[in-house]
């Protein structure tokens, strides 16, 4: 450490106020830029903690993407209560962090779960500080034991995500240092991690990213932190206030609070010249222990699917699972006659919502894995309800034009393909042709209906909307739109329409958007679905599936929808009929065994009813 620390020294020494300056802000999404008049490379950075995505966007899947191992959450970590497989994840994220090209993953969540109802719980460990502590710093001794630098978040105080952006936390300090920070306080002094994430919040006051106390005299001050400190995106407010205090990365770029600002800060007597030095050196310090000081790799980014990740996946998952209730209905005999009931039983409910979502190697849902194991002549199916939150997303060859008025008039400046109905659109979509939150688009797809009978579209949107099937509205968000809870709190609640449509016959889906003014998070950004609404007819047939086989197989609750950043939940009830569902069923056949797909707790009042519960 100390060559290390002489080399950056000299560095300084060399560098002008600008060099410094262009340390401490990101000039992308995702990176820092290179300095090669010093031999410095850029550094780059991924989202975790449950894999490592790359560059891609949270919101889509597949297409040209590459794809990622997806590990369990950090929920069910916690269930694992076993620090050693933890490492061993963090060791095996690592690699993946790697094969995307980059040096540090945005990883481990360790916020704690305050609130049965918080979105984000799925991607924390526990309730229990302790629990949460041991387990952090298995991960990021796992992490950087690979040379990849863990940014532990979100510190601290983002235990709910309701007006995440701008929500006080009104914390005292013992609850803070005994429960709240006890995570990160280990991960500090017993992993020595390299870098923490402010969260959005206020902490009694005082925005994180500016909180002198939190960042100075607690991180640095009372536990000997040395690494270095990065805002969430979008996260950092202000210019002087956040050098100050100790923030060292505001990400993420083109810079919002530094750049030419800071300079005239310096210029000004806001700032010293002392206190970006010592900024930039926090900055060289992370460059060096992740190796962007030496000779750089060439940038790729390369899907690595391993056989050793799948094996450490399934044994994880297995470890994670929790037995919740077993009346001698589990372990299953061999030849059973199974029926299949649930909306999850032939999805693949493997990660939740935000911007942990990664485009996993593989999926494979509770019905795949049950033909591989029994085949499926020994297997009945029925869906018996439906529990997404937004309508199941329109698939197929989507045309998107870019307008750079906001009014989809003049001329179309580009033009971009989806294979998925929907969009996030940060960066710049078309490299500079439009605004980045001053524009219009119009997406275009056709859609052809497999059932006749009314369908239901759903549109929410970070701007104006609507939504046209064959030319007439079915969903008009243009004039009374207002700011939801989709799309990070920068977009709308969902709306929905009904049509009929006749079986066979194709249709064209026509989305239009206007962007609007960011309250924070810049995201213009649009998703648009539909589906032929289940009733009273699908719990009869799981009903009468049930009734025809041995063993009743109901795979129940939430998805990444529901379980998200950005969002909490209203209630722990599982949603849509699905509790009705799991009664029917139940009272139809004594060896109803339910699958639990969730986030996070929920209200189970059919527990007395089933035979088995597996968590």
């Amino acid at each position: 450490m100390t060559h290390h620390e002489d080399r950056i020294s000299a560095l300084l020494d060399k560098m002008n106020l600008t060099d410094m300056v262009t340390l401490l802000s990101g000039e992308d999404f995702w990176s820092i830029a290179a300095l090669p008049e010093y031999g410095i490379g850029k550094l780059r950075v991924t989202d975790g903690p449950n894999g490592a995505r790359g560059s891609g966007s949270f919101f889509q899947e597949g297409g040209a993407r590459v794809s990622s191992a997806c590990f369990p959450v950090g929920i069910a970590l916690g269930a694992s209560w076993n620090p050693d497989l933890v490492q061993e994840i963090g060791a095996a994220i690592a690699v993946e962090t790697k094969s995307k090209g980059a040096q540090v993953c945005l990883a481990p969540t360790v916020n704690i779960h305050r609130s049965v109802t918080n979105g984000r719980n799925f991607e924390c460990y526990s309730e229990d500080p302790e629990l949460s502590a041991d387990l952090t710093t298995a991960f990021v001794r796992g992490l950087q034991g690979q040379g990849v630098a863990a940014t532990v978040k979100h510190f601290v105080g983002n235990e709910s995500e309701i007006e995440r952006t701008t929500i006080n936390s009104e914390i005292d300090e013992r609850s803070l240092r005994e429960v709240y920070l006890r995570p990160f306080e280990d991960a500090v002094k017993r992993a020595n991690a390299w870098g923490i994430m402010t969260s959005y919040n206020k902490l009694n006051g005082t925005y994180t990213a500016e909180n002198e106390w939190l960042l100075q005299d607690v991180l640095r001050g009372d536990w000997g932190f040395d690494g270095f400190v990065v805002s969430d995106w979008f996260g950092s407010r202000t210019t002087a206030p956040t050098i100050k205090a100790g923030l060292d990365l505001e990400m993420p770029g083109p810079t919002r609070d530094r750049g030419d600002k800071l300079i005239q800060a310096v210029e000004q007597g806001e700032v010293s010249v002392d206190d970006i030095r010592e900024r930039a050196r926090t900055m060289l310090r992370l460059m060096a222990r992740v190796g962007c000081l030496d000779e750089m790799p060439p940038y790729g980014e390369v899907t690595d699917d391993r056989p050793e990740h799948r094996a450490l996946i399934r044994a994880a998952g297995a470890e994670c699972a929790v037995l919740l209730k077993n009346n001698d209905a589990l372990p299953l005999a061999k030849d059973s006659k199974i029926a299949v009931i649930g909306p999850n039983a032939k999805v693949a409910q493997i990660m939740g919502g935000g911007s942990s979502q990664l485009n996993p190697h593989y999926r494979i849902s509770p019905w795949e894995g049950l033909v591989a194991k029994v085949g499926e002549g020994n297997l009945a199916y029925a869906a018996g309800c439906q529990n997404h939150r937004w309508e199941p997303l329109i698939s197929g060859d989507i045309t998107v034009e870019f307008f750079a008025r906001d009014d989809l008039g003049g001329e179309v400046v580009a033009t971009s393909k989806l294979q998925s109905a929907v969009e996030f659109l940060y960066p710049e979509p078309v490299e500079g042709k439009i605004g980045q939150n001053d524009f219009s688009c119009r997406a275009s797809v056709d859609y052809t209906a497999t059932e006749s009978g009314p369908h239901s579209f759903g549109l929410h949107t970070a701007g104006r909307s609507r939504l046209k099937v064959d030319g007439q509205v079915v969903i008009d968000i243009w004039d009374d739109w207002t700011k939801g809870r989709t799309f990070f709190e920068e977009g709308c609640d969902e709306r929905t329409g009904m049509i009929d449509l006749q079986q066979g016959q194709t249709y064209r889906i026509e989305m239009e958007l206007q962007t609007v003014p960011a309250a924070n998070l810049v995201n213009p950004a649009f998703r648009f679905g539909v589906s032929r609404p289940l009733g009273d007819a699908a719990i009869a047939e799981a009903v009468a599936i049930a009734s025809a086989n041995e063993v009743a197989l109901v795979c129940v609750g939430r998805s990444g929808e529901w379980d998200t950043e950005g969002s909490d939940l209203d209630h722990i009830s599982i949603p849509g009929r699905q509790d009705e569902l799991v009664k029917a069923v139940a009272a139809a056949n004594p060896n109803t065994i339910v699958i639990l797909q969730t986030g996070g707790p929920v209200e189970m009042p059919w527990i007395d009813e089933v035979a088995a519960v597996l968590q």
